[in-house]
């Protein structure tokens, strides 16, 4: 069961499509929840020459408008949350890098699951139920915790694919996702495909993958050390973070 879950967004209404499924999963799980917003730190080189004297004032000015960007946004998300019958708490971070100001609250805030979607700019439209699901697999605690909770999803998804790389043939991984796919189908999951990937899990042939699997929800669960837990939590995860154009639930 999740115990925390945090939901980054950016205002925008493909962000809003993953504030939708976070607070959907915390009613579900019973869960914690926060919602963050990362606004780029002040930059110097932005001051005019003219103003290289009131460095203080400008400093504040970007701080009083970055605080009143983010709180246009999070009050939205909790005042969602408080329709819903839950407390949301809400975070604003500076970071130039909005993976990293995610992935910091997210370890310092003890959050076990992230819901985002891309930065929405850009990208493949996520769809409210989504219409096809991957679900990285690797056969530990982690990623059954994520199948289980993703389930509301999955129910509602037209199919569900289960995707692992494998690192020692293909037999034994085709196995491990029968046994995902028949779990799956006892729990009211209608249609699952199975995919065994190669590997050579970086970041531009996962968002391929997506992209030409035309995949709108990205559900995964990984112990963070295999060439899987690389691709669901370690450096990939950094990029999809970043770069994703769908949502996507990650649970370490």
């Amino acid at each position: 069961m999740y115990r925390h879950i945090l939901i980054p967004t950016d205002g925008s209404e493909l962000a809003g499509r993953a504030v939708r499924h976070g607070l959907a999963l915390t009613k579900s799980a019973g869960a914690k929840v926060t919602a963050l917003t990362v606004d780029p730190s002040f930059d110097v080189y932005t001051v005019p020459a003219s103003r290289v004297y009131e460095m203080s004032g400008a400093f504040a000015e970007h701080a009083e408008r970055a605080k009143a960007h983010a709180r246009g946004i999070l009050d939205g998300v909790a005042e969602e949350a408080r329709a819903a019958g839950d407390v949301c708490e809400t975070v604003q971070v500076e970071q130039d890098h909005p993976y990293q100001g995610i992935i910091d609250t997210a370890e310092q805030r003890g959050c076990d699951l992230i819901v985002m979607t891309s930065h929405g700019r850009s990208g493949i439209a996520a769809r409210l139920p989504p219409r096809r699901v991957a679900v990285a697999w690797k056969d530990v605690r982690e990623a059954r915790r994520a199948v289980q909770e993703a389930l509301p999803f999955l129910r509602e998804a037209e199919n569900v694919m289960i995707v692992e790389v494998s690192e020692r043939g293909g037999d034994q991984a085709s196995s491990r996702l029968r046994d995902v796919a028949n779990y799956l189908a006892r729990h009211g999951v209608a249609t699952v495909t199975e995919r065994v990937l190669p590997v050579d899990a970086t970041a531009a042939n996962s968002l391929r993958f997506i992209a030409d699997e035309n995949i709108s929800l990205l559900a995964a669960g990984g112990d963070g050390h295999s060439r899987l837990g690389e691709w669901a939590y370690g450096g990939v995860t950094r990029d999809l973070l970043a770069e994703s154009p769908v949502c996507c639930l990650f649970s370490h």
